[in-house]
Order: structure tokens, then C-alpha cells, then sequence
């Protein structure tokens, strides 16, 4: 049978992750990051772009604004939480918090 990495059962798994800098594997994994720098240099480093169009480097999501690109990593490749300085809500993306100030605080 094959493993959640895709690697056919030798039994020679761990139940480790192969590569711990690994950031998208088949369990859903995300990165833990501890500031806005990180998110930051996280979001640059794994974006790109293919004939002109940006694209996430560790799956296969495109679309043509890299905002929505950006959004998209720190959404679905990133863990991190963003707390409101106006109430106790917690928002897991920096977008989500945005659009709760604007909501409930505007």
C-alpha cells in the first residue's frame, strides 16, 4: 500500500515528515510562522510566475493577480493567527482580519 506520501510501503516510514521545510504534504501541513517578516518572506519565496501569470510554487493554484496568489499561501500553506486590537476575534489570515475590522469596527 502506498503511505501518505505517495511512496510505496517498505515499511521503512516513520510516520515523520520527509523534508520538516515540507509545507504542503498529502496530511494538509501548514508552516508555522511567528511574524509578519516571515509571512512575508514566506509568501515571496513561494510564489511565481509562468508565462506571466503568478502561481503558487507548492501546489498547482493560478490566478492572474498575485494578491489573490498571496492570499491563497496564506490561507491554505500557512499557519498563523491575527488578532484584532479592538475585540478578542482571532482571524487566521491577515485578509480575514481586514475584512472583520471593516465589518464590525467601521
Amino acid at each position: 500500500s502506498y503511505d501518505d506520501y505517495g511512496q510505496y510501503g517498505d515499511q521503512g516510514y516513520d510516520g515523520q515528515m520527509i523534508d520538516p521545510n515540507m509545507t504542503a504534504g498529502a496530511d494538509g501541513n501548514k508552516v508555522f510562522v511567528s511574524s509578519l517578516e516571515d509571512l512575508d518572506k514566506f509568501v515571496k519565496l513561494n510564489m511565481g510566475t509562468h508565462d506571466g501569470v503568478p502561481h503558487c510554487l507548492l501546489c498547482s493554484y493560478t490566478y492572474p493577480r498575485r494578491n489573490n496568489v498571496a492570499r491563497h499561501i496564506e490561507a491554505n500553506h500557512v499557519s498563523a493567527t491575527f488578532q484584532c486590537d479592538m475585540c478578542d476575534k482571532v482571524a487566521p489570515t491577515r485578509h480575514a482580519l481586514y475584512y472583520h475590522r471593516k465589518k464590525m469596527h467601521s
